[in-house]
């Protein structure tokens, strides 16, 4: 009985880690939501290529993920789909990447944006090396600018549902 109620304990926790890491950020110091995002997502690369120094390997080269001329990524963004997409990857000592695949993901719905990013990973190179490093991690998050509720646009089904969850 102790060994079920564990392991049921020790998955939530796992899985409450993820549901926390991906939530929205606070950008009440910024202008605008745009410059918010470009900050954080600069933080993270910034982050991530400093513990990538940190062992050794270097970028060559960085693609990112091209998200135009996809009409199911198009209708996500217009629908607002929001997560994110937790991915691993191996780098040989040519610097190639191999092994890349989607780990982890906080809804079906963010899967969308799954493949561009892949294949962007895919095309990454680093500096070659006499060593390899398997299963590598990076993420992606998306968020978009939230609605406000104002007077001017106190009408909008987004503000009614809001409006209405907080009496």
């Amino acid at each position: 009985m102790v060994k079920p109620v564990l392991f049921v304990g020790a998955l939530l926790a796992a899985s409450q880690a993820f549901g926390e890491d991906w939530q929205r950020p606070d950008c009440s110091a910024f202008e605008s939501f745009s410059e918010c995002r470009n900050a954080q997502n600069n933080d993270y690369r910034r982050q991530k290529q400093k513990e990538f120094r940190e062992l050794g390997l270097s970028f060559w080269y960085f693609e990112r993920p091209d998200f135009s001329d996809n009409k199911e990524i198009e209708q996500a963004q217009e629908d607002k789909v929001e997560g994110a997409l937790y991915f691993s990857f191996s780098v040989g000592i040519d610097g190639r990447v191999s092994a890349v695949s989607l780990q982890h993901k906080s809804s079906d719905a963010v899967e969308v944006y799954a493949a561009p990013i892949l294949a962007a990973i895919q095309n990454w190179q680093f500096v070659p090396s006499d060593k390899s490093w398997p299963d590598l991690k990076w993420s992606y998050q998306f968020f978009f600018d939230p609605e406000a509720c104002d007077e001017e646009d106190g009408e909008s089904e987004a503000c009614k549902a809001e409006d209405e969850s907080d009496s």
